[in-house]
């Protein structure tokens, strides 16, 4: 089925309703399930990819690591399989979009990240310690539901660390905005890995912009390689000054100086909110940014009880 030529259809009991992404390898599309009542979300890969040796293990590869972990903040598989004209992949579908979506309203404020960082902090813990490290998050890797809880998604190009038999792999994987260093040198990977890109998605979800801007691929890497991530105060000065440490250590060039794993980079944030929470708690009680988003729901944070 070509990617640019939607109609509805139904593939096996499930029927396609809308395209809601697309790329080079094929699509994202919104589906219902008849026989239990439920829409999902079905990755379709085109057939000269599906039918590809290497693509056909990297794609089982994807499904068995899904299975695998299994958490409430990770994307959940209900199926797949191959065919002559492609291969799916049956998810769970999540109306709130990615996190890219949600940054298209504005930045942030450090307490709404709060319980979004927790959840996915969570998530990449469970995949940490069974050795796979995520290699691709990002804005549009992170979806939310209706309530805007968050959910990891997309661990296509994951690597599992326990096996010992993968081939060691030649080019570079990973997007160019969210590369931790190691992994655009093709060094030794770990879960500290994820916590560069991590640090790089708060980044982006306080500022509303990627720490850096670079006209090609290759500056923006040169970048992430030779310099530091700029201050947030360098594009909002409303901010604690302790965020910027957390997000300093997170973004370091060298693995061991970032945190020793995503709940201490979660902790750290949350403490360096709460500094700031507590320093200004005789004053009006609302960073900025947060009045003009006050109607929008977000997942609750009993800390926030305090108030």
């Amino acid at each position: 089925m070509p990617v640019d030529d939607f109609q509805p259809r139904v593939i096996k009991s499930y029927e396609l309703t809308q395209r809601i992404g697309a790329g080079g390898f094929g699509a994202v599309y919104r589906a219902y399930q008849a026989i239990v009542r439920r829409e999902v979300a079905i990755k379709v890969i085109l057939p000269e990819h599906a039918n590809h040796p290497d693509f056909i293990r990297n794609f089982e590869f994807e499904a068995q690591i899904i299975a695998r972990l299994e958490h409430p903040h990770i994307v959940p598989l209900y199926d797949y399989w191959r065919e002559p004209d492609g291969a799916y992949l049956v998810m769970r579908w999540l109306r709130g979009g990615s996190l890219r979506d949600a940054l298209s309203a504005g930045p942030w404020s450090p307490k709404e990240l709060i319980p979004l960082l927790d959840q996915i902090a969570e998530a990449l813990m469970v995949a940490h310690r069974k050795g796979i490290v995520h290699r691709d998050i990002k804005l549009d890797n992170i979806l939310l539901d209706d309530d805007t809880n968050a959910y990891l998604a997309d661990f296509g190009i994951a690597k599992d660390l326990y096996d010992l038999g993968a081939e060691h792999e030649e080019k570079i994987v990973g997007s160019p905005a969210y590369m931790a260093p190691e992994q655009i040198r093709n060094q030794a990977l770990s879960p500290r890995t994820d916590l560069y890109s991590l640090g790089i998605v708060l980044f982006e979800m306080l500022t509303g912009a990627q720490p850096f801007k670079e006209p090609t691929p290759m500056l923006l890497l040169y970048k992430h390689l030779s310099e530091p991530i700029p201050p947030l105060v360098s594009l909002r000065p409303d901010l604690p000054s302790a965020l910027d440490s957390v997000i300093e250590r997170a973004t370091a060039k060298e693995p061991h100086q970032r945190f020793a794993d995503a709940m201490e980079l979660a902790e750290a944030f949350r403490a360096a909110v709460h500094a700031r929470h507590t320093e200004r708690h005789s004053s009006t009680g609302f960073e900025a940014g947060e009045a003009g988003r006050a109607d929008k729901t977000r997942p609750s944070d009993p800390t926030q009880a305090e108030d």
